[in-house]
């Protein structure tokens, strides 16, 4: 075997969110343990509970079970990050498109809700429900990416002199291997042949793109995991209230932290989505022969 079987995105998109993953459940196990629903704010902030959740609910000394712990974080983050694929990146290219289309195309300055919400030809009842539901597991990033102006700033197209230079060396590609290239307004992934021969033939690019694949992918589960983790707060606090009682600030700040953390991991998301993107192209545009 030449090439090693664990690379860059084993560690970056599996091991790390998984064994975060892992963390945060068995806390929010303890914490259910101990307190039901009824969780005050405090105990989430203290690192004894945090460590006494970890020995008690994964009921494992680190120092000695290093295997067990890599094995279980590696599958806890295979499915985080089939879980992100199919919410966080669903729901960015649901409404804002493709990179490989809004590189190269005008996006449309349309509210988030009829672009996310409004039925197409051939959807099923099933899918819009699992768009509802995926609109309450995202709320914080649904709810940052209300204002048109952020969304057309993360979808901005490229110049139009570099677009015209793109387009004629994906004109030049097709024939190169005989293809027939989509019309330009076409949403056809004619970008997935442009991965695959970039990769194959420009060797110098290789490990940008992988370093760019593995940063986009941990970016994009950790946004999960901040998403869900602050659901979880949002949902337990909203249960204490009472309205005799004053406002626990102390609450409200952490949930605008991780509010604040979980969009900060979405847009470095969509930032390392849209690089990848461009360097396939911009590869092939400056491709020597």
């Amino acid at each position: 075997m030449t090439k090693n079987p664990f690379s860059f995105y084993d560690f970056l998109g599996y091991l790390f969110p998984g064994l975060t993953t892992l963390m945060l459940t068995a806390f929010v196990v303890y914490l259910y343990k101990i307190n039901g629903l009824n969780v005050s704010f405090d105990n989430f902030i203290q690192i004894k509970e945090f460590a006494d959740a970890l020995e008690e609910v994964l009921g494992l000394n680190w120092w000695e079970c290093t295997v067990l712990v890599v094995v279980l974080a590696y599958i806890a983050g295979h499915i985080v990050a089939y879980l992100s694929s199919v919410t966080i990146e669903y729901f960015a290219n649901s409404t804002m498109e493709y990179p490989s289309y809004y590189l190269l195309h005008e996006g449309k300055n349309r509210s988030i809700f009829s672009v996310f919400f409004q039925g197409k030809k051939g959807w099923t009842a099933w899918k819009k429900v699992y768009r509802i539901l995926l609109f309450i597991v995202l709320l914080p990033i649904f709810i940052f990416t209300i204002p048109k102006t952020l969304r057309s700033f993360i979808s901005r197209p490229l110049d139009e002199y570099v677009i015209n230079s793109i387009q004629a060396k994906l004109m030049e590609l097709s024939k190169t291997l005989n293809l027939n290239i989509p019309d330009v307004n076409s949403k056809a992934d004619y970008h997935r042949i442009v991965m695959h021969y970039v990769y194959l033939n420009i060797p110098q690019s290789q490990r940008k793109a992988d370093n760019y694949v593995a940063i986009y992918g941990f970016l994009r589960a950790m946004a999960l995991i901040a998403c869900l983790f602050f659901d979880y707060l949002f949902v337990t606090q909203a249960l204490t209230i009472n309205l005799f009682m004053p406002i626990n600030w102390d609450a409200v700040k952490i949930l605008l932290i991780i509010f604040v953390l979980t969009n900060i991991l979405f847009m470095g998301f969509v930032k390392f989505y849209r690089r990848f993107t461009l360097e396939n192209y911009m590869a092939l545009l400056t491709e020597k022969k």
